[in-house]
């Protein structure tokens, strides 16, 4: 399972940019959210855990599909911090940076609060939820899909 993360961290850092040079290029918001991070960290990448590890014979499969969930949600939300300090020193006008606008937010709440409370949110929500789709795939996957190898039957 070494370097699982690899390739999701780097299309996460990749999606985190094209998603800001896209809304300042002034393209609309239906289409910046089209380079969502969101959706990589709520469903596609715990789903990319679960099929490699429901196809792998590693010890407790849904404690490590947890693990990894965790830490890749909490790694592509860090990445995604220094777009919020940036909108809320430029006053970028998309829709995900309205808490940010105004002369009347704080730096405590353009630095700190807004960006983190958000982080703290979607890390709890696409923990649990992508942990949970993950861990029926791994279940589901187990159960009917896989087939079983020397190793998975008790065979030595």
């Amino acid at each position: 399972m070494k370097g699982l993360m690899k390739w999701p961290l780097i299309i996460a850092a990749i999606m985190t940019v094209l998603r800001v040079l896209v809304e300042r290029a002034g393209v609309p918001d239906t289409v910046s959210n089209w380079f969502s991070v969101v959706a990589l960290h709520l469903l596609i990448v715990p789903l990319y855990f679960a099929f490699r590890i429901a196809n792998s014979n590693i010890p407790r499969p849904y404690l490590t599909h947890l693990k990894l969930t965790f830490l890749f949600v909490v790694l592509a939300r860090a990445m995604i911090l220094p777009t919020y300090w940036l909108a809320y020193i430029y006053q970028w006008p998309q829709g995900r940076f309205g808490q940010l606008l105004g002369p009347e937010v704080t730096p405590f709440v353009g630095y700190i609060s807004v960006p983190f409370m958000t982080a703290l949110q979607w890390i709890v929500v696409s923990t649990v939820f992508g942990g949970a789709v993950g861990l029926i795939v791994i279940a589901l996957w187990r159960q009917f899909v896989r087939k079983p190898t020397a190793d998975s039957v008790g065979v030595r």
